[in-house]
Parts: C-alpha cells; structure tokens; sequence
C-alpha cells in the first residue's frame, strides 16, 4: 500500500510539475529576429489565415498588463484561422536577460519576434504610417495580408475577440 501511494504521489507530483512547466522551456533561440523582409513574409504569406500582431516591450507597463489576454486568446483561437503573432520592441540583446523570462513567466502559446531594424521609423511605417509607435499596438491582417485593424492601447480579451469577428464578417 505504501508503495502504491508513493507512486501515486510521484506520478501527481510529476504530472502537475510538467503542465505547469510546459512552456518554460523557451529560450533565446525561440525567439526570432524580425527585419523587414522577414515581416513582409510573416503579413504577406497567410495560407489562408487572419494575423493579429500585437507590438509590446517588456518596460512597457499596459504591455505587461494585457499581454495574459493575448496568452488567453491565443489558447481560444488556436484551432481557427487565425495566427497570433508578438513582436517585442526591446533590444535585441536584451532577449536573454528581458524577454525569455518575460514569456515563460507568462507562459506564452504564441510565436513571439524583437524587431532588428536599424531605424524604428522603418518598423513603425511597415506596420502603419498613421502609427506613432506607442505601445502596445494591436494590427489584424485578412488572410490576403491585407491590413484591417489597427488599435494603439491595451485590449481586453472581448476587444480582441470583436474585432477577429468583425474580420470574419468583413
């Protein structure tokens, strides 16, 4: 009976350790460069889904504060035609020390990128000219790489979820 017990104890103890860890694996290799030709492709090439990137900085408090509805509406759309898609304006060096324990701490679902322009005006005018770079910024792209959404501001999960449905009834 004992033996028992303490195999069921090791199997709860274990199991619970890895759904809980699952996603603290992340490391600075998972986290991608993002210039202007690899942004192109990312918005350009949809394979028939919608893209909603949302610009975030891990100095950024509203950031910080909405990034767990991003974590939560990538887990409700993660089997519909939609891709979810982070991309931090902190430095790249600052990957190691900032972002990866910025995402496993909120155990992110989603591709997250640090753009690597050499000129911010470059990325801001890529996402959106009328975009003054303040963040967190939210742009939804139709599957044809069309850009219909953009928001300047921390969303809630209802925000988010309206304005995918309003692309899917567009």
């Amino acid at each position: 009976m004992r033996i028992l017990v303490s195999f069921l104890l090791l199997v709860l103890i274990f199991g619970c350790w890895d759904v809980d860890n699952k996603n603290q694996n992340i490391s600075a290799q998972d986290i991608g460069l993002l210039d202007s030709l690899a942004l192109e492709k990312m918005i350009q090439q949809r394979s028939g889904k919608a893209l909603l990137v949302n610009v975030w900085a891990t100095w950024c408090v509203p950031c910080r504060e909405e990034f767990p509805e991003l974590v939560e509406l990538a887990r409700k759309f993660q089997n519909k035609d939609v891709e979810i898609v982070g991309i931090s304006a902190d430095f790249p060096d600052e990957i190691e020390k900032k972002v990866v324990p910025f995402l496993k701490e909120q155990k992110v679902n989603f591709p997250n990128y640090v753009q690597n322009f050499s000129r911010q005006e470059k990325f801001i005018n890529m996402m959106n000219q009328e975009w003054s770079g303040a963040l967190p910024a939210t742009f939804i792209y139709d599957d044809t790489g069309r850009q219909r959404f953009f928001v300047v501001g921390k969303q809630t999960l209802e925000e988010f979820i309206k304005a995918l449905d309003q692309l899917e009834s567009q």
